[in-house]
């Protein structure tokens, strides 16, 4: 515990101490994990339970500790662009078109529980881009699970893409409530989204979008108002 309690400083805030709002937003996002767990183990103990329903308990297990880790990598990665350091990436020559593919169908299925529908408009004809594809993924994944979040049952989400000048610039559109101009000028501040909606996360997505999408040369930012949704924009230099 030590060891976590001199890193957690660097978290979010350059002064090198943490808020009472970034503490609680933090335990908020780690409560509900860790007492899913206590709850599974606990009915794990009961061994008079069907098979089945201990099966359950361990899935539920593994999510939860997914939830966890997700979040700690999230906030390393906030700390690391806080300290003016920039987030690692392997950038390879590729076809970006198949990388936004495969982000639009990993995300279809969550979209489709939560009563959401995802589009994907990307054409086939894109100029190679030099990337991290992974990380491209992590930014458009990031950029969907928020739209995901602000966009009622019955909405839509488009992942567009198309080639401009010496860019790739890639668009992820929702019609969920928009935002106000105020808000979208704080939109890249790490926590400040769960400040105002706490049950939506910790807040540091759309941060770490930013790192990538700048560790790679490119630009990204969105447009809204408030009744007509939000579009995302990002630029990923072509190769």
């Amino acid at each position: 515990m030590g060891a976590q309690q001199n890193s957690m400083p660097e978290i979010g805030l350059a002064s090198g101490t943490l808020s009472a709002e970034v503490v609680s937003i933090v335990s908020h996002d780690l409560r509900s994990p860790l007492a899913t767990i206590s709850m599974a183990t606990s009915l794990l103990d009961d061994l008079s339970r069907p098979e089945e329903e201990r099966a359950q308990m361990v899935r539920m297990v593994k999510r939860a500790t997914e939830r966890m880790d997700r979040l700690v990598r999230d906030m390393l990665e906030v700390s690391r662009l806080d300290s003016g350091r920039t987030l690692p990436i392997d950038a390879r020559c590729v076809d970006v078109a198949p990388v936004l593919r495969e982000a639009c169908e990993s995300q279809a299925p969550v979209a489709q529980a939560g009563g959401l529908l995802i589009e994907c408009d990307v054409p086939e004809a894109l100029p190679a881009v030099q990337v991290d594809c992974d990380r491209v993924q992590q930014v458009v994944c990031n950029l969907v699970g928020n739209a995901m979040k602000f966009t009622p049952p019955g909405g839509r989400i488009t992942i567009a893409a198309r080639a401009e000048d010496d860019e790739v610039q890639v668009s992820v559109k929702d019609t969920g409530p928009g935002m106000s101009e105020a808000d979208l000028e704080r939109i890249f501040e790490p926590y400040w989204q769960a400040q105002r909606t706490a049950s939506l996360g910790a807040g540091l997505g759309l941060k770490i979008a930013k790192g990538i999408v700048e560790a790679h040369g490119g630009r990204i930012w969105a447009e809204s108002a408030l009744g007509e949704g939000t579009t995302f924009f990002f630029t990923l230099p072509v190769a």
